[in-house]
């Protein structure tokens, strides 16, 4: 039997990307005017299944109305931390 090799070379592990909510808010647009989740997929760069998941919570998601540049949507966000980043402040 032939020895195992030995490689240095390290695999590149999974990166968690967190989606902007304007970034879902637009996927959400395209889907609803007739762009397919595969061709979204494509063009971002991102797993069909993350855009389906998106859609899934499309309802909550829309309906958050969210400072610029909000990546997740919590309910342990306090109001006045929420209110102050609509203004263009960074806490």
């Amino acid at each position: 039997m032939a020895p195992k090799k030995v490689t240095n070379v390290e695999k590149p592990k999974w990166k968690i990307i967190m989606t902007m909510a304007e970034l879902k808010k637009e996927l959400i647009t395209k889907w609803e005017k007739g762009t397919r989740v595969s061709d979204m997929a494509v063009e971002y760069g991102m797993a069909k299944s993350t855009i389906s998941t998106i859609l899934k919570n499309r309802e909550a998601i829309k309906a958050a109305d969210v400072a610029k540049g909000v990546k997740s949507l919590t309910s342990k966000r306090l109001p006045a931390v929420e209110k102050v980043e609509k203004l263009g402040f960074t806490v």
